[in-house]
């Protein structure tokens, strides 16, 4: 027998249909069931304590489509729908699922519930408590979609036999499931509000109210966190967190700035350019991570002063969590600017772990920084590749960190900039990589020490600004050669430069070697250079060393301090030009070998 002929449409008396739910105070509601053009919204539920008595029983099994006529309903056990079978449920109408029921909506099956904003729908549970029946599980549609539009659904989500059971649980394989939600609320569950799986494709979601659940508002894919949106509201939970099953990050790219943090579940690889809009934050649990790899991957976290986005650790605890690693992507939309990351860059697995990693061989690395936040991380603030290219540098702060403010290969020092802050780490030191300054380049002062890590080799013209100071690591070296190399240090009375030790002690580190370049720019002038001259290298003398055959090689000190040298404070070989002062114009101090040694 036809359902349609079970239960015939019939024009209901006022009485009753006012008992279907329209009024927002009545007993039994906890809020409305989402906003529709900016009226009041009627409580779907608000009266089904005095709905009972004129429930009908729900059919256990629909073998055919059929539409559920506007009334009241009382599903003794979880109805089953035959093959194909699309379920409609008329606006105005209630159903009460007893204890341990549930609606499943399986392979090539779909379910239609569109109520109004006057006239919306109530799924609840017989008894009002969290976890009284299971809820919606929607699956796979075979081309068709599941629509709930002004539907409250309520004490649903038992997690009796699924720990991440949720009140509309939208779950398949591999192949799509179309659901369309708007303008509902889902309350009240034992698990979460909403659960998405990776494969599940929203054609419509807006409006929706997901609060009062006991894990959440809702757990969802990475790949389908995009379609929450910032119309919806997801507060008021137990947790107010939308927990995602993080592994790949390849579509619906844009998230919104909803009104609960994303928390991560673990680690994140990034596929495709990810934009987070502002504000929001990102909590990642402990261990997790975030990786952008590959020219058409991206992260583009653009917030404001006033609207900022935050990646932070689900505790407060430096290394709680890993990095964002930017992994040999020249993407120019990666960019940070008024972003906050903080709790991570763990060291457990990585000497060098910093909560931002721009890293790459020599295809290179793009991200702009711009008046980001790198704070409390275990490791570094930041570590970038030499190979590192950074469009935009500007008013960050990179403070509180464990190993210092950040660790960067050489060819990539000039990036930084003066306008950003450096200070108030355990270290306060900026750590230098690799071995080798390449381009014309300046290093600015930032208010703290660049310390090597190894020789440098220059092989450009690389200018230090008034004011740097370099620390050179235990038999450290800085080899200048051939004609397109120079140093040029020159500051001033006011701000010296200063090349010194990582410990302050004679011979500590070896020497400054000019070695054949006729550069002019080659210049020591308002510059304190000390506790150098070990006998490591290869023979060189001085801490200061000018050498060459006959095609000559040019260094010019002046008005400066050279002190503390385990062997000669300037050496000058038969080919050297220097400036004729040499040995007036500067202040010696305690130099082992002797101040100024010059060969004839």
């Amino acid at each position: 027998m036809s359902l349609l002929r079970l239960f015939p449409l019939v024009l209901l008396p006022a009485t009753f249909a006012a008992a279907c739910g329209d009024d927002p105070e009545g007993p039994g509601g906890s809020g409305g069931s989402g906003g529709s053009g900016g009226q009041a919204a009627v409580d779907a539920c608000a009266d089904v304590d005095s709905l009972r008595a004129t429930c009908e029983a729900l059919p256990e099994r629909f073998d055919t489509s059929t539409t559920l006529a506007k009334g009241c309903y009382r599903a003794a056990k979880s109805p089953e729908l035959g093959a194909g079978v699309t379920l409609t449920i008329a606006a105005g109408t209630t159903i009460l699922f007893a204890e341990g029921t549930r609606l499943e909506v399986g392979e090539g099956q779909s379910l239609v519930a569109s109520g109004t904003a006057e006239e919306p729908i109530c799924l609840t549970g017989d008894v009002a408590a969290r976890g009284s029946w299971g809820g919606l599980l929607l699956g796979r549609t075979e081309g068709a979609e599941h629509k709930l539009d002004h539907v409250t659904v309520q004490y649903a989500g038992s997690t009796d036999s699924d720990a991440e059971a949720a009140a509309v649980k939208v779950v398949s394989d591999s192949r799509e499931v179309r659901l369309s939600l708007t303008d509902s609320t889902i309350r009240e569950s034992e698990g979460f509000g909403l659960y998405l799986v990776g494969s599940a494709e929203l054609t419509g979601f807006s409006g929706n109210t997901l609060t009062k659940n006991t894990l959440g508002p809702a757990s969802v894919d990475s790949d389908v966190a995009g379609f929450l949106d910032a119309t919806s509201t997801y507060s008021g939970n137990d947790v107010d967190e939308v927990f995602v099953r993080s592994n790949r990050l390849s579509k619906n790219l844009d998230w919104a700035a909803i009104d609960v943090p994303f928390h991560l579940s673990g680690y994140l690889h990034v596929d495709a350019p990810w934009v987070i809009e502002a504000p929001n934050t990102i909590i990642l649990s402990e261990g997790g991570w975030i990786s952008v790899g590959g020219d058409d991957a991206a992260i583009d976290a653009s917030g404001t002063a006033e609207a900022p986005i935050v990646f932070t650790g689900a505790e407060a605890v430096r290394g709680y969590w890993d990095a964002i690693t930017f992994d040999g992507t020249n993407n120019a939309a990666n960019r940070l600017a008024y972003v906050t990351i903080e709790y991570g860059g763990s060291t457990a697995s990585d000497a060098n772990g910093a909560g931002v990693r721009a890293i790459a061989d020599s295809h290179g690395v793009t991200l702009s920084l711009e008046n980001t936040t790198l704070r409390e991380n275990e490791g570094f603030g930041l570590y970038l590749a030499g190979t590192a290219v950074t469009p935009a540098f500007t008013g960050n702060t990179l403070t509180g960190n464990g190993l210092g403010p950040a660790s960067v290969g050489a060819r990539a020092v000039h990036q930084l900039d003066a306008t950003s802050t450096y200070t108030d780490n355990d270290v306060d030191r900026l750590r230098v990589r690799d071995d080798r300054v390449n381009a014309i380049v300046s290093w600015r002062d930032l208010g703290v020490p660049y310390e090597l890590e190894s020789d440098l080799h220059v092989d450009a013209v690389w200018t230090l600004e008034p004011g740097v100071t370099l620390m050179l690591p235990e038999d450290g070296w800085i080899g200048v050669g051939g004609d397109d190399a120079a140093l040029h240090a020159v500051g001033t009375a006011e701000k010296p430069i200063t090349i010194t030790g990582v410990e302050q002690t004679n011979g500590y580190w070896h020497s400054i070697i000019f070695d054949t370049t006729i550069n002019a720019g080659n210049s020591l002038e308002h510059a304190v250079i000390e506790y150098g001259g070990s006998m490591s290298g290869a023979g060189e003398a001085g801490m200061i060393t000018a050498k060459s055959d006959s095609h000559g090689v040019v260094v010019n000190v002046k008005n400066s301090v050279v002190r503390q040298s385990a062997q000669w404070g300037i050496w000058l070989g038969g080919y050297a030009q220097y400036n004729a002062d040499i040995e007036s114009s500067n202040t010696f101090e305690g130099n082992s070998g002797g101040d100024v040694y010059i060969a004839q």
